[in-house]
């Protein structure tokens, strides 16, 4: 498995920011403040604009049924706003390629997020194609930038991460288990050895999910899960089938992803909604110019 906190989209030419500052916390003492004596229940209808940016230690102090509430209250937040970002990320490149006539800007910012999600070739001129060729790129912009369902990514995340309490979420602020690009540098796990690559280092458990997000909707991989994505929506059972090629034991995993969202009630969450923001996040390439 294999990025920004910011509301970075792709390139140096544009990206989205928040221009009402959302409450971030990184301990538990936040926590606990910010969510009250009783931190560990979810509430399923409107979730505040809370987000945590770590897994705090005492994690670890909980057990069970607890410890499951507390995970799921932490991260549900956080995935909601990276889902936030992505549909902001899907209007803003879809208003632009779904123009008859791409002009100059149109083919840049087609391109770069083309490019980020694997659907064009790099340095590909995206000013030359046919029309057909254009209603390909429309219609992948479309099927790969798409939220990724909260239950599917929660459990995921509780699978990967032991419920929050693996070395590398409280080392690396790493979900699930992502590699480090680089072979030399991030944590080594105590059973690899030789050249094998270090588990990544995220700033936040925010990045950790962007990077997770990034990967469903770009590697094809994955082909499978975002298939059934569009064409079952609300049938979660039927996503977990789109992670055969997720983990080294295949079929195996898919029982186990569909067993956490339902033994452990994580589907409830699925159509859990971030509460409005005060004021939009819109990109820096709308806004006006004094």
């Amino acid at each position: 498995m294999k990025s920004g906190f910011l509301f970075i989209v792709v390139s140096s030419f544009f990206f989205f920011f928040e221009l009402n500052a959302d409450e971030f916390l990184s301990s538990y003492e936040e926590i606990k403040a910010a969510y009250g004596e009783s931190p560990f229940e979810f509430d399923h209808g409107s979730v505040p604009r809370v987000f945590s940016t770590t897994i705090p230690q005492e994690i670890k102090n909980f057990e069970g049924i607890e410890r499951r509430r507390f995970f799921i209250r932490l991260l549900v937040p956080v995935v909601l706003l990276e889902n936030e970002k992505i549909s902001a990320e899907h209007d803003f490149v879809m208003s632009h390629a779904s123009k008859k006539e791409w002009n100059e800007e149109d083919c840049k910012i087609i391109y770069e997020i083309a490019q980020k999600y694997n659907i064009v070739d790099e340095n590909q001129d995206v000013s030359a194609l046919s029309e057909e060729e254009k209603e390909k790129i429309r219609y992948f912009l479309d099927h790969k930038i798409r939220p990724v369902p909260p239950a599917i990514a929660v459990g995921q995340a509780a699978l990967e991460s032991g419920w929050g309490t693996s070395r590398f979420v409280f080392e690396g602020n790493n979900l699930f288990g992502h590699v480090s690009p680089d072979p030399s540098k991030g944590i080594k796990p105590k059973n690899w050895s030789g050249n094998q690559r270090h588990i990544r280092i995220f700033d936040s458990i925010l990045e950790s999910i962007e990077a997770y997000m990034l990967n469903l909707n770009r590697n094809r991989a994955y082909n499978k899960f975002r298939w059934y994505r569009r064409t079952h929506p609300n049938d979660l059972s039927k996503m977990a089938k789109g992670f055969d090629k997720y983990a080294i034991i295949k079929e195996a995993y898919i029982g186990r992803l569909q067993s956490v969202m339902f033994k452990f009630g994580v589907h409830r969450i699925n159509d859990a909604k971030l509460e409005p923001a005060k004021n939009e996040v819109m990109p820096v390439s709308m806004q006006p110019v004094n």
